[in-house]
């Protein structure tokens, strides 16, 4: 694990045998997020930053010790920016019963994007008395998703702000009616924690071909 478990792969995101802790797909999985939920956070935070959140991690969690910072990012926040509430929903969240990560996404559709461009459907993932169906539509959909947390709905380019006096190019915008930020919101409206971040917009996809 690595910030998110198994535990978060529940609903849209359920992957079938993975019950069994040493079942193939178990450990497939654990692998994934190894390697993926920390890709993401190495690309999206750079070098500097993401070291100084690894040295705070410990057996794949947060250490409950850990700088403000990290624990506003991974668990979430409420914060005031010129004169505006905003909510900073975290890396990893629960609502009710549910546990939610973009992580999660984020690991879901690398996984398995591999197994799509071979059009063979979901291979490795048939559960027991299922059919094997080609998983496209449904793997645009958790991509999207992700998308939304990652980014906003909205995104728009080149767009000079003023950010505490600092006039300086945003390359994404969105409309914040909701109070609840996206992932790039956070990092820009909390730049002072975290300076060097490195995070650019992604796409939404019609097609993961």
């Amino acid at each position: 694990m690595y910030i998110v478990d198994k535990t978060y792969f529940i609903k849209k995101l359920s992957i079938p045998n993975t019950e069994e802790h040493n079942s193939e797909q178990a450990i497939q999985l654990e692998t994934s997020i190894d390697l993926y939920a920390r890709q993401f956070l190495q690309v999206t935070l750079g070098n500097v930053l993401f070291s100084d959140l690894d040295s705070n991690v410990t057996d794949g969690a947060l250490e409950v010790g850990a700088p403000l910072k990290w624990l506003n990012l991974v668990n979430g926040c409420s914060y005031t920016l010129d004169g505006k509430d905003y909510t900073w929903k975290g890396l990893i969240y629960s609502e009710g019963l549910y546990k939610n990560s973009m992580l999660a996404h984020y690991v879901y559709v690398n996984q398995y994007n591999d197994t799509v461009n071979t059009m063979l459907g979901q291979v490795g993932l048939q559960g027991k008395n299922s059919e094997v169906v080609n998983p496209t539509s449904h793997l645009v959909g958790i991509w999207n998703d992700f998308v939304k947390m990652y980014q906003g709905e909205n995104c728009y380019f080149n767009k000079q702000t003023i950010h505490r006096g600092v006039i300086f190019t945003d390359y994404f915008q969105e409309t914040q009616e909701s109070g609840y930020v996206s992932y790039l919101k956070f990092l820009t409206d909390n730049k002072e924690d975290y300076p060097t971040f490195s995070a650019g917009t992604l796409e939404f996809k019609n097609s993961l071909l």
